[in-house]
């Protein structure tokens, strides 16, 4: 994909989510909302950093699906560091959960690490309460795992 395109589920059925689950589903998106600085447009991507976007793009569809089906250990195979117990609660509260992922950018790789910014606009609809909307540009730290990458961190 290139940078400006975004993916979703498609046009499957969606659920949504209230307020404090939004808090707990975002508590994986921690950190201000400053965009990351984007590299200078004069400097070509490294080699290192071409060959891991396609890796990267699947990993956040992964990611992407994970969370708009509201499963909790699905989420876990792409970002093991969350906490399964409270995500859990937080989809239960949710009827449902948009997730749009676009301009995606390795800012850096190596061949068992990236930096990585990306938009994301969370739409969820509470079982009490009107939808809530958020976007915000996050960074990530990826690591392959022997077989895949996985999420590692979200950068402040």
């Amino acid at each position: 994909m290139h940078p400006g395109t975004f993916f979703t589920s498609g046009t499957r059925r969606r659920r949504v989510v209230p307020a404090l689950a939004l808090a707990a589903v975002v508590a994986s998106w921690p950190g201000s909302t400053r965009a990351a600085q984007p590299a200078a447009a004069s400097q070509s991507p490294a080699p290192a950093a071409t060959g891991v976007k396609a890796d990267v793009t699947a990993l956040l569809e992964q990611y992407t699906l994970a969370l708009e089906s509201l499963d909790a250990d699905a989420v876990k195979k792409v970002q093991p560091s969350v906490d399964t117990s409270s995500l859990r609660n937080a989809f239960r509260q949710m009827r449902s959960l948009e997730v749009e992922i676009d301009g995606i950018e390795v800012l850096s790789a190596t061949d068992t690490t990236a930096r990585v910014s990306c938009r994301v606009k969370q739409t969820l609809e509470p079982r009490a309460g009107s939808k809530q909307a958020t976007t915000v540009t996050r960074v990530l730290r990826l690591r392959r795992s022997p077989s895949t990458w996985i999420i590692e961190a979200f950068e402040r």
